[in-house]
């Protein structure tokens, strides 16, 4: 398989998850998780804990983020193969 190919079926894979209802509620999910864990650290010296789910709840998007540029990369290649055609 070419290295084009490859980029446009990895674009449509990434579309395919970033449509998928159980990605979605399993990002919806995970958020609220960090959110509950984050929340409900009291003690003084947990502010590591904290610190490490506030990045880890940052850091969520940029996984929808990265399956985007996938599929946006898919898309511009398959447009491209096309005008070779």
């Amino acid at each position: 398989m070419s290295e084009k190919q490859r980029a446009i079926l990895d674009g449509l894979e990434a579309e395919k998850i970033l449509e998928s209802e159980v990605f979605k509620k399993a990002l919806e999910s995970l958020k609220a998780e960090y959110i509950a864990y984050w929340l409900s650290s009291r003690d003084i010296d947990d502010v590591k804990t904290r610190e490490d789910l506030h990045r880890s709840i940052l850091l969520l998007p940029e996984i929808e983020r990265h399956l985007r540029i996938i599929v946006e990369k898919g898309k511009i290649t398959k447009h491209q193969v096309n005008r070779l055609k």
